[in-house]
């Protein structure tokens, strides 16, 4: 008998090591957004964007912090995007480079606009390029002839905006994992006003603008309250014409290749 309920407790705590061993693990936290990429020689790096620090910080995947770069950011601009870690992809020396996004608010007598810059620095602060005006950049690989660098040059204080793609040669390619080349944000500018009255301006991301894409719109709990094709979308919304009543609504951009994150709008009458 003893024999028995020995046996029983042996399976019960090997059963139970397995089970643990499969469990999903809390690792660590963050204040700022990050993501994963994989160096050519480094092997797997955790970064992050800190937007307050105008920093770009790179942690081993035991979260030891491994470099910091400290980005150039003019005064009253804010980053909104680092990506393209790599060694050999803009130089070929073995130090590392990104590409990072910063933006200036720009307010008129009527409304307003932003301004962004794209720009590639090095480990050794160098700056390797810059591009005014491109808030959004795809980089290509070309098979055995390195890569294209497209930076897409918007210019929203024009109305309807401009756009121009400027093409650079890159004699590395992007190997990166997890941040991989041609990936479209999942962001878009703020809502404004918010909280709106009757008006808002949503600005459609650039590489949402298509006839597959949608504006989704819900409410808090997630019901959703309407799904509108983006091309169909003008530059303002009339909330009321959308049957939007007082509330808190959570907005959002749909396509086949990409849903972003929410913003809330607040509705007043």
């Amino acid at each position: 008998m003893k024999s028995v309920f020995f046996a029983s407790v042996v399976m019960v705590w090997l059963l139970s090591g397995f089970h643990a061993e499969g469990q999903i693990q809390y690792q660590t936290s963050f204040d700022h957004s990050g993501s994963l990429v994989k160096l050519e020689d480094e092997g797997y790096k955790f970064y992050l964007m800190d937007v307050p620090g105008q920093q770009c910080r790179v942690y081993n995947l035991d979260f030891s912090l491994w470099q910091t770069f400290n980005l150039s950011v003019p005064a009253n601009r804010y980053l909104t995007d680092i990506a393209y870690l790599s060694q050999y992809l803009f130089d070929a020396d073995a130090g590392i480079e990104l590409l990072y996004v910063y933006y200036q608010y720009v307010e008129t007598a009527t409304s307003y606009y932003y301004m962004y810059t794209t720009c590639v620095r090095d480990d050794n602060g160098t700056l390797l390029l810059e591009v005014p005006g491109a808030s959004w950049n795809e980089i290509v690989n070309v098979e055995n002839n390195g890569s294209l660098l497209l930076s897409y040059v918007y210019d929203y204080s024009l109305y309807p905006y401009q756009v121009k793609t400027r093409i650079y040669k890159l004699s590395g390619q992007f190997t990166g994992i997890l941040a991989e080349a041609g990936s479209e944000p999942d962001y878009f500018e703020p809502l404004y006003p918010n909280p709106a009255t009757t008006i808002v301006k949503v600005p459609v991301p650039p590489v949402i603008r298509n006839d597959q894409a949608f504006l989704v719109i819900t409410d808090m709990m997630g019901n959703l309250i309407l799904r509108k094709p983006v091309m169909t979308i003008p530059e303002q919304i009339d909330t009321k014409s959308l049957g939007l009543s007082a509330g808190t609504y959570l907005i959002r951009f749909e396509s086949s290749k990409l849903q972003t994150k929410s913003q809330s709008l607040v509705v007043t009458h």
